[in-house]
């Protein structure tokens, strides 16, 4: 992996992974187009490719290497880069319209943030995909295990068990068919290792050790061919979501307060 504190790197910028998603990235925390993530950071910085709790003390690190700047700056000179918003308009005109970066941008407006989380949770999208994890992520830290957080991370751990298919034009980059063939499966499970972290870091927040180390559950499955790794994915779908059924049962607030019309039989 390239330098895991780059802006192409964090959960701020839910719409890029390292190379692949949107061509620019949208900065949350600050509100700011990135157009080079892979050499821009700020001292806010949230890895993407670790749980929290495992990142914690890098990440700690690194805030405190750039607590000088403020704003995104780049990498390597601290150098701030300007803030550009965001414009619909001067995208469809410019013909630089991306679905996925626009609708970034509609959550950073939107007050109803809950709600555009559940429409984009079903998504077959890989890019959408990385958008979910990492939305889910920054949404629990910045509310906390109380209310319904449960079941976005339901919903999230239901993904685990859908198949991640991606192609060359999920990159930003340019791909010869060798380049796309040789980093495809990486891609792919890396797709399912964020939504896994997402699941981690809720049971970090509840103080629920199985579900906080559920990837010891995979036994070495990193390692094996994508078709083990997947299948050893998919398993965990059943054990999670009984576990974070039982805790949101045992704290009250499993569906508290919804209304009894939803409680209808889908057979």
């Amino acid at each position: 992996m390239r330098n895991p504190f780059t802006c192409d790197n964090c959960v701020f910028n839910p719409s890029q992974y390292q190379d692949l998603g949107t061509r620019v990235g949208y900065c949350l925390k600050h509100g700011t187009i990135l157009k080079n993530a892979s050499h821009t950071t700020c001292r806010f910085l949230r890895r993407k490719d670790l749980p929290k709790f495992v990142a914690e003390e890098s990440e700690a690190e690194h805030a405190e290497e750039f607590s000088g700047t403020t704003g995104v700056v780049f990498y390597f000179n601290k150098i701030p880069q300007a803030k550009q918003r965001y414009s619909e308009k001067h995208a469809w005109l410019t013909n630089t319209f991306d679905t996925r970066l626009n609708e970034v941008a509609i959550y950073h407006k939107t007050k109803k943030k809950w709600i555009f989380l559940q429409a984009l949770l079903g998504s077959r999208n890989p890019v959408t995909n990385v958008m979910q994890s990492s939305l889910v992520r920054r949404y629990i830290a910045n509310c906390g295990p109380d209310r319904d957080n449960f079941r976005l991370v339901l919903s999230l751990t239901q993904e685990l068990a859908e198949p991640v298919e991606i192609r060359v034009a999920d990159f930003r980059i340019e791909l010869s068919a060798d380049e796309f063939a040789s980093i495809r499966e990486s891609y792919q499970r890396d797709v399912l290792l964020l939504r896994l972290y997402a699941i981690q870091e809720y049971g970090h927040m509840i103080e629920n050790d199985d579900i906080m180390w559920i990837s010891d559950e995979l036994n070495g499955s990193f390692l094996s061919s994508w078709n083990e790794f997947t299948v050893a994915v998919r398993s965990l779908v059943p054990l999670v979501q009984r576990k974070i059924t039982e805790h949101a049962q045992s704290a009250g607030v499993f569906f508290e307060g919804t209304a009894n019309t939803e409680e209808v039989s889908l057979d």
